[in-house]
């Protein structure tokens, strides 16, 4: 039986690893020659000359299919493909670029390619550089019984580069929203500058600090009927009216303290001839407190002689 099965495979041997070998061959011309689909992702790049800018992603993605015979497609990566596409120097504007197998670096004319669409739209405009002033955001209240009273800003001025277009529209640039709710103190913050809606921008400083300096809430209160007092007088002389009304300003606790007697209201008549005159009234207020105003502001007097 052994016998007969070894004749039976060396009889002959030499065709039959002929014809196996021609099999091989054949199979291989038809499976490389078989066109096949694939489809595959391509990167796109844009290139900005430095004078321009352009609105969103200098990284595009775009879906393709490629057909071809199957040796050709088999050596493609399956990585996505790269293209490179140009943005030309001395056009502004929405520029709109057909995508094909011209901008894919070393690309097999034997494949066909189908991008599907393949328009990409650009808005492009001039690089623009300005100094511009920040401004805070301040979003909420202080405590109940304190205000915020002066705000300062460390750098005042930034310098911002973007899309000339969007720049000529800003005259300050804004932090981020700063929450003041419920304090009762100076605090200082470190805010980012809120680059939203400004298109593509640099920024010389991407944080500032902002100093926020908090306070007693002040209040206006009124004193009435104090009396002129009449400084160096030598003269017969008289004021009228003989009283005015002060206003002054300053905190709840400090206002409980003052009373009528704390102010003061005079007119240096040093000096004065007979005769009639306005005079401005002068005011002495306590420490602590602001003058808002004094009624009536001015005053006659009649001068007369010894």
């Amino acid at each position: 039986m052994n016998k007969l099965i070894r004749s039976f495979i060396v009889h002959n041997l030499h065709y039959k690893i002929t014809a196996v070998f021609l099999a091989a061959v054949f199979w291989y011309i038809v499976q490389g020659e078989e066109i096949l689909e694939i489809n595959r992702k391509i990167q796109v790049q844009l290139l900005v000359p430095d004078n321009l800018l352009i609105m969103g992603n200098k990284l595009r993605i775009k879906d393709a299919t490629l057909s071809g015979p199957r040796v050709l497609l088999a050596q493609i990566s399956s990585s996505p493909l790269e293209a490179t596409i140009r943005i030309p120097s001395n056009k502004t504007g929405k520029l709109r670029f057909r995508l094909n197998k011209e901008y894919i670096k070393n690309w097999n004319p034997k494949v066909k390619l189908v991008i599907h669409d393949a328009y990409i739209q650009v808005q492009v405009d001039e690089k623009q550089t300005r100094i511009l002033n920040v401004k805070e955001h301040l979003q909420g209240i202080p405590a109940d019984g304190f205000i915020i009273e002066k705000t300062t800003i460390e750098p005042e001025k930034i310098i911002i580069t973007g899309m000339k277009d969007d720049l000529k529209r800003l005259n300050k640039v804004l932090t981020e929203p700063i929450d003041v709710s419920g304090i009762h103190k100076s605090v200082s913050f470190e805010s980012p500058i809120n680059t939203a809606n400004m298109g593509p921008v640099q920024l010389s400083v991407e944080k500032v600090s902002v100093n926020i300096q908090v306070g007693e809430k002040k209040i206006n209160k009124q004193f009435k009927n104090i009396p002129i007092d009449l400084e160096e007088k030598t003269l017969n002389t008289r004021v009228r009216p003989g009283e005015v009304s002060i206003l002054i300003q300053g905190t709840p606790g400090v206002l409980s303290f003052i009373k009528d007697e704390d102010l003061r209201a005079f007119i240096n008549v040093r000096d004065l001839l007979p005769g009639k005159y306005e005079k401005k009234v002068q005011v002495k207020i306590p420490a602590d407190t602001v003058l808002i105003e004094t009624y009536p502001n001015l005053v006659e007097l009649v001068v007369g002689k010894k």
